[in-house]
């Protein structure tokens, strides 16, 4: 945890999968929806050949235009909310502290996701897929969303904006996509393989497992 002033301001940004998720629906959606040669490209990850943001990028570029709206009824109907989410939601627009939806995933599932269990007014920073002229899959940042050369997007610089306002942030996440972001924010909370990472950078954490501790962790510093 970063030294920070007292009473300063919090704002809290999450991950969304595997976080606000229980499983990873963007894996879920490669697996069940991309062309063949996600398995390749997903071996030479876990090789060290290509980063996060290589994987994704390819990974997407095996997604088809005609699959998209099955995806979604399929991404809706499986996710998970993490238990707690909804409290900690609630106590965050009580008491004006702002809270961001930040991801690496696609915003065809993701909004989806949110607005079928009641979240879709909350802030939610995340690429587009766009499909070129033969309908294949390409990622887009939205404008004002910082490309990131290892993780897609870059969850850094919203830490940056947040910081840059005058609050202390914390993070919320579980995975590969969130090591830098890890590294910026004021307080980390990890579950999954995050937890690992931390770990082994050193990086001052709290481990969740569901929403409430997020939720005690966040009444602790509002």
């Amino acid at each position: 945890m970063r030294l920070t002033p007292k009473n300063q301001p919090i704002s809290v940004l999450l991950d969304f999968d595997g976080t606000i998720t229980t499983r990873d629906i963007g894996d879920q959606v490669i697996i069940n929806f991309a062309e063949p040669g996600w398995e390749h490209a997903l071996n030479r990850y876990r090789s060290g050949e290509i980063n996060v943001r290589e994987l994704w990028f390819y990974e997407i570029s095996l997604l088809r235009k005609q699959h998209e709206s099955e995806a979604v009824r399929q991404s809706v109907e499986t996710a998970v909310i993490r238990e707690g989410f909804s409290e900690l939601v609630t106590h965050c627009k009580t008491h004006e502290i702002p809270i961001e939806i930040v991801s690496s995933g696609l915003h065809f599932y993701v909004d989806a996701i949110l607005k079928a269990n009641g979240f879709g007014d909350l802030a939610c920073t995340r690429p587009i897929v766009d499909y070129d002229a033969k309908g294949r899959g390409v990622m887009v940042m939205p404008d004002g969303i910082q490309d990131c050369g290892m993780t897609a997007m870059c969850k850094c610089d919203r830490v940056w904006r947040m910081r840059r306002s005058g609050h202390q942030v914390i993070f919320v996440g579980d995975g590969a996509s969130d090591k830098c972001v890890a590294s910026q924010a004021d307080v980390v909370l990890a579950t999954g393989s995050l937890s690992e990472i931390c770990r082994s950078q050193g990086i001052d954490h709290t481990n969740f497992e569901t929403f409430y501790g997020v939720l005690n962790v966040v009444r602790g510093l509002s």
